[in-house]
């Protein structure tokens, strides 16, 4: 009820929309797929009418409204990339009826490659929140209960905005816990302040779980131990398996990743039956694509997403820099009709290009380098050329020439024997 009090530009009807989507999420795939096919409908519509930059392609190319029927004829319109955002933001990208007093800035961290400056209208944001907090409680967590973030809160906030979020944290019972400067000093801080806190959730970066569970392996004196915590959120990066298992071996709870973006937020949530994410379909549609086409079950392919509510600047067939999994097509155990997508490969500048041709997932050094802990203390990859990678290490106490030539060949078994 105080929430247009502390928000950032999300009114009553955030629950309106937070109601629907808890009902939509139960309908069968057909629905939800004719409710996606409507919204896109008016979409199109909206794009073709009032942002020019959507009226001179689709006129270029001879495309009418009326020719974007469902989701298969999406395939007919060209695709979004970040460079066309940057050319076209300030000039024809923005809609000509848009209100300049509902849409926020947003930008992104540029982990994909630069950071990206976008606008998204109040209807976007108070669907996002809705779906946020339906995504969380497929956790089993319920709306008012205590939560952590590992997060960083207040960076690139003006100061009413950071007064709201710290009015809106207080209200609804959510504490942040800055995970920026993260050191072996500062896990042990996190970890007693979570004892103190008693969260019933725990939303934060992956990254931040990953040192975590490090340090917990480290020092088997050192558990994690907060028994209210039913779950725990990661997000942004991709969370190593074995930090995975650490974690919710302290915890004695699952672990649920959350796939999204700071130009979306949550795309796609795990369920309690931890077999692929569920898409917000309501919010997005999203195409898995392999040269072109739409990825057969099994095959890892570009992310590409349709914003179905952002009407002030329209992201149709936006390439977010992703790979991701498509799924076998089955319904979830869980009974819920959205679909899914089967796995998160990464983002796009997260992977390797092997001189065989391979592309090797970022995640493969972690498993790799696990194992050698005690030869190599630190790591980083950086690839600037095809063919060949750049390997920075931090050595261990005990690095060992020949065990590092080793886990050399063991990499070059992934990434071709020239590379």
């Amino acid at each position: 009820m105080l929430m247009p009090l502390h928000h950032w530009m999300i009114s009553h009807s955030a629950k309106t929309y937070y109601n629907q989507l808890d009902k939509s999420q139960w309908l069968s795939p057909e629905d939800v797929k004719e409710l996606q096919e409507k919204k896109l409908r008016y979409l199109i519509s909206h794009a073709y009418y009032h942002v020019s930059y959507y009226r001179d392609l689709m006129d270029k190319k001879g495309i009418k409204p009326e020719d974007i029927r469902g989701i298969n004829d999406l395939q007919k319109l060209p695709f979004l990339s970040k460079q066309d955002i940057k050319n076209h933001l300030y000039f024809d990208l923005l809609s000509n009826n848009h209100n300049k007093n509902k849409i926020q800035r947003i930008g992104t961290s540029g982990s994909t490659s630069e950071p990206l400056i976008c606008y998204v209208d109040k209807t976007q944001l108070e669907m996002r929140w809705a779906a946020t907090l339906r995504g969380l409680q497929m956790t089993g967590y319920r709306f008012g209960q205590r939560v952590a973030r590992l997060w960083h809160q207040t960076i690139g906030m003006t100061k009413k905005q950071i007064f709201k979020e710290r009015l809106d944290a207080l209200i609804s019972r959510r504490y942040f816990i800055p995970v920026f400067d993260l050191n072996e000093k500062t896990i042990k801080k996190m970890v007693n302040k979570l004892r103190r806190i008693k969260p019933t959730l725990i939303d934060g970066y992956a990254e931040s779980f990953n040192l975590i569970a490090q340090y917990l392996k480290q020092d088997s004196q050192n558990k994690l131990e907060v028994n209210t915590v039913n779950a725990v959120v990661s997000s942004a990066q991709m969370l190593p398996d074995e930090s995975k298992k650490i974690i919710e071996e302290n915890l004695k709870n699952n672990v649920y990743d959350k796939y999204g973006s700071r130009e979306f937020s949550g795309i796609a949530y795990q369920c309690n039956a931890h077999n692929g994410y569920h898409v917000v379909a309501e919010n997005y549609i999203l195409e898995i694509l392999k040269d072109g086409k739409p990825a057969l079950p099994g095959e890892t392919g570009e992310v590409v997403i349709t914003d179905l509510n952002n009407y002030c600047m329209p992201f149709i067939r936006y390439r977010i820099g992703d790979l991701a999994t498509a799924s076998d097509g089955k319904p979830c155990v869980c009974g819920r009709g959205l679909p899914k997508i089967q796995h998160i490969q990464g983002r796009v500048q997260s992977i390797i290009m092997g001189a065989n041709g391979n592309y090797v997932p970022g995640a493969l050094f972690g498993h790799v380098f696990k194992d050698y802990y005690f030869c190599v203390k630190q790591y980083q990859v950086i690839q600037t050329e095809l063919g060949a990678i750049i390997l920075n290490i931090v050595k261990a106490s005990r690095f060992d020439n020949e065990i590092f030539n080793k886990i050399l060949d063991e990499l070059k078994q992934y990434m071709g024997k020239e590379m």
